[in-house]
């Protein structure tokens, strides 16, 4: 009997692992606002120094959409279950993966989950 007591908790903490697992399932949609605003942040984050008004205008535009998108994104992965740690890591994480294409250390469409038309529809560009 006291084998039990001690074993039970081990297996039942194991059977809830899988539920652990699917309430961080996020749908695609969010998953690609997600993906998108944060290559639109990435993109604008540093303008040149000498960027016209009219190209720091035009960056504004996607600055702004990928906030709006990043807005709509964050509340749903916490409500599927992320911790705000877990979220800052996985956003650490995103960031490091977009930056390689946003940056042309890698080629596009090695690690582009969505194009720049993809992405650019979300804010009706």
């Amino acid at each position: 009997m006291l084998r039990f007591l001690v074993i039970a908790p081990f297996f039942a903490a194991l059977t809830l692992l899988p539920l652990a697992a699917l309430a961080q399932e996020v749908p695609a949609e969010a998953q690609m606002d997600m993906w998108c605003g944060t290559a639109f942040e990435l993109m604008t984050r540093d303008a040149p120094a000498d960027a016209t008004p009219e190209k720091l205008a035009s960056a504004k535009v996607y600055a702004d959409g990928g906030a709006l998108l990043l807005q709509r994104a964050i509340p749903i992965y916490l409500e599927a279950g992320y911790t705000d740690e877990a979220l800052a890591d996985y956003r650490q994480d995103l960031e490091a993966s977009i930056g390689r294409v946003v940056n042309g250390s890698t080629r596009a469409t090695d690690d582009a989950a969505y194009s720049f038309q993809d992405c650019s529809a979300l804010i009706g560009q």
